[in-house]
């Protein structure tokens, strides 16, 4: 066992090293979307991409980008409260 630990302490170093953190929590973002925001929104929403703190989420109609405005900060909360930093500071409605 003593190779595995030391596999993933090398991973986890050299995670830290190229500075891939925050991109891996990012692609979490996107991947785990049905569950930070819940069936409903989600049914109406694809999150496409998270650059410099923003999120661009595409929605499927006018009608649910005016609905989901309403949810914009309990979202930007929700992600920054799990991964435990301000992961997203914006989020875009397109």
């Amino acid at each position: 066992m003593k190779g595995m630990t030391d596999l993933a302490e090398s991973l986890k170093k050299m995670i830290k090293e190229y500075d891939l953190e925050g991109p891996m929590e990012q692609s979490e973002v996107l991947e785990k979307w049905d569950e930070i925001v819940g069936e409903k929104l989600a049914g109406h929403t694809v999150p496409e991409k998270i650059e410099h703190g923003k999120l661009v989420v595409k929605v499927d109609s006018p009608t649910w980008r005016n609905e989901i405005q309403f949810y914009k900060e309990q979202i930007k909360a929700d992600i920054n409260k799990r991964f435990e930093k301000e992961l997203v500071t914006e989020i875009v409605f397109v």
